[in-house]
């Protein structure tokens, strides 16, 4: 019999938000009912013989067009592919499923099975979390990638996994992130004073840019184009690939290279649904999981240059920013998240 998990997402959010010792965020209202079967982001797998015996459903926020879209279909293709056809995943892009924020709510209660989470956002119900995605913490993509299946990432996703009830199945590196503004050219730290820019709904980013100077607004990502276009904000900071997949190029004038951070984003996975499956199940996710998050670190790494290439193309003015101004204006001991003697663990684990 086949078994399909989380198809049709438009309940009532109702439950209470996780306790935790980050900020709150709002509890979402509600999420979306799930596309037809005809919705162009959903994985197409249909075409193996075996008729699946559980159905999972993943959603994300970036547009079909995204990398993340990209490594999400292939992590369903090697499901599919190591279940022998007994196991798919639908895949739904552009917050069809609701934003982030309510996408780790229903991954909470088990109304949706799976998701692509980021880092910060696990930092707001898990402290410890937020050190991942503290600026400057990582010189390369491997680094980031080594950092993050070691000791200390593990140690974060057992901290996920106790506070939320959500599984990160494995950590996905995307690029580093830049500053890009509609009327100011940020040349060093001085330049980001009031600068009103937008950030994800992150304690962790909150304290990055109020250390920086600027005035941090969290604003959801669907959101965001008409806040530049509107004067809401004046800024935003992303992968440059986000910021062309989602038209940002047309409202802003200058990408300036600070090579803030990585933020690391994750393939999650209730675990209410995780515990229904069965072992060999379980071990499908995880492996392919692992797969398709190596298979994203290295589409990060080979499209940088090209990204860059393109947002010139487009006609924006690349700022080489004074990056030592910026990180001489970060204190670590002031995250919350390094407080904790969990926190100075961990940072102690990534060497710093």
């Amino acid at each position: 019999m086949k078994k399909t998990f989380s198809k049709a997402i438009g309940v009532l959010l109702t439950a209470s938000l996780l306790a935790g010792c980050g900020a709150a965020t709002e509890a979402p209202k509600a999420t979306t009912a799930a596309p037809s079967a005809s919705s162009e982001s959903k994985a197409d797998n249909a075409s193996s013989s075996a008729e699946p015996e559980i159905t999972l459903t993943l959603s994300h926020q970036m547009a079909e067009s995204h990398s993340i879209n990209t490594t999400a279909n292939h992590f369903a293709d090697l499901v599919k592919e190591k279940s022998g056809g007994t196991m798919a995943v639908d895949v739904y892009a552009s917050a069809t499923l609701g934003t982030e924020t309510e996408n780790l709510q229903a991954l909470t209660n088990g109304t949706l099975d799976m998701a692509i989470i980021a880092a910060e956002f696990y930092a707001n119900y898990v402290d410890e979390a937020g050190i991942l995605c503290l600026p400057y913490m990582y010189d390369s993509y491997d680094d980031c990638y080594e950092k993050l299946n070691s000791e200390a990432g593990d140690r974060i996703k057992e901290m996920i996994l106790e506070k939320t009830n959500v599984r990160p199945l494995d950590y996905y590196v995307l690029a580093f992130r830049q500053i890009f503004t509609v009327d100011r050219e940020i040349k060093n730290v001085d330049d980001m004073a009031g600068l009103i820019i937008r950030i994800p709904d992150s304690t962790t980013y909150k304290t990055t840019f109020s250390q920086l100077g600027a005035a941090p607004t969290a604003v959801a990502w669907g959101e965001t184009y008409t806040a530049l276009d509107t004067g809401v904000v004046s800024a935003v900071e992303n992968i440059p690939e986000s910021i062309m997949s989602a038209s940002m190029q047309e409202v802003c004038k200058y990408v300036n290279v600070t090579n803030h951070l990585i933020a690391p984003t994750t393939i999650s996975i209730s675990n209410q649904v995780y515990e229904s499956l069965t072992e060999e199940q379980q071990n499908i996710l995880i492996e392919a999981a692992a797969e398709a998050c190596e298979f994203g670190k290295n589409m990060t790494a080979e499209n940088s240059d090209a990204n860059f290439a393109s947002l010139e193309g487009a006609g924006l003015t690349v700022i080489e920013t004074d990056v030592e101004s910026m990180k001489n204006a970060i204190k670590y001991e002031e995250y919350t998240c390094a407080q904790s003697d969990a926190g100075k663990e961990i940072l102690s684990l990534l060497g710093k």
